[in-house]
């Protein structure tokens, strides 16, 4: 007779081989008119050498945006969107200029009112994209947010949308995306997607890659660098719930014949949540 002692210690080897075969076929089920909002926040340490010296420099950012499924059809997803609000905070030399674009008093510092210039001029402004059922990415429309290369990075950087594979998968499967995040650069995000857990509606992926660029807006600029973090994502709609990026980037911009090497660790946080 088995006694219930030993049921107990048995318990473990008898579940671990259940949760290993449970599977999910992961793919974007939206529905015309869903509305999300969404934040992303980063956080950077940046060194960097200009003229013969080393400078570090805080930064962090903050955007709010909303999000609405336009179209959908038996093959793409239509997205419009448009950022709400921005916050930015820049620290060096001992010196910390703050914006943000719901507080007006946040201008007062001239320096922060410039920065503030640059936001206004994505404020509100409309973007677009599409991409299928699984997460690629088609057409883009982000010419409103054009002088802003690092929201266009952080659109379609891959902390938004997973991509996703056909067929079901099981804990522990792997599969791997080559992501093209900025336009008008040949930079290139080789992703590894891992399903680590699923847990009633919601499954979390792992995901890390390496980053690599030599041109950016017609400039030198070599990027040698990797991300990693897990997504948590909705079972039912495909859609993200909330990401936690690390990178790490080695950066080297050549201008008018000078070289400028910088090195970049900061942590991406995505959040979303449906609002209908």
């Amino acid at each position: 007779m088995i006694t219930l002692l030993s049921l107990i210690i048995m318990l473990p080897a008898m579940i671990l081989p259940l949760q290993a075969q449970k599977s999910v076929e992961l793919k974007y089920n939206l529905q015309k008119g869903n509305i999300f909002d969404y934040s992303i926040v980063s956080d950077q340490d940046i060194v960097f050498e200009a003229n013969g010296q080393t400078m570090a420099m805080d930064n962090s950012f903050s955007f709010y945006m909303t999000q609405e499924i336009s179209e959908v059809t038996a093959d793409s997803i239509r997205i419009e969107g448009k950022i709400n609000r921005t916050v930015t905070e820049a620290s060096i030399f001992g010196m910390t200029v703050t914006y943000d674009s719901d507080d007006p008093a946040s201008t007062q510092n001239p320096m922060s009112a410039k920065m503030g210039e640059e936001f206004m001029k994505i404020l509100n402004k409309p973007f677009s994209m599409s991409m299928d059922h699984r997460g690629n990415m088609g057409n883009m429309d982000i010419s409103n947010l054009s002088d802003n290369d690092e929201i266009a990075k952080n659109i379609n950087s891959g902390s938004q949308f997973a991509v996703y594979p056909k067929g079901k998968i099981t804990i522990g499967d792997s599969w791997t995306k080559q992501i093209m995040p900025v336009e008008g650069s040949d930079m290139k995000f080789d992703a590894t997607y891992t399903l680590l857990k699923l847990s009633g509606k919601q499954a979390t992926i792992g995901i890390e890659g390496t980053i690599t660029s030599n041109t950016m807006d017609g400039e030198e600029m070599k990027i040698d660098g990797t991300m990693k973090g897990e997504m948590l994502v909705d079972v039912k709609t495909g859609w993200l719930i909330e990401s936690t990026l690390n990178q790490e980037l080695q950066l080297d911009l050549e201008q008018n014949g000078a070289q400028f090497p910088a090195t970049i660790t900061g942590t991406t946080v995505t959040t979303s949540a449906m609002k209908n």
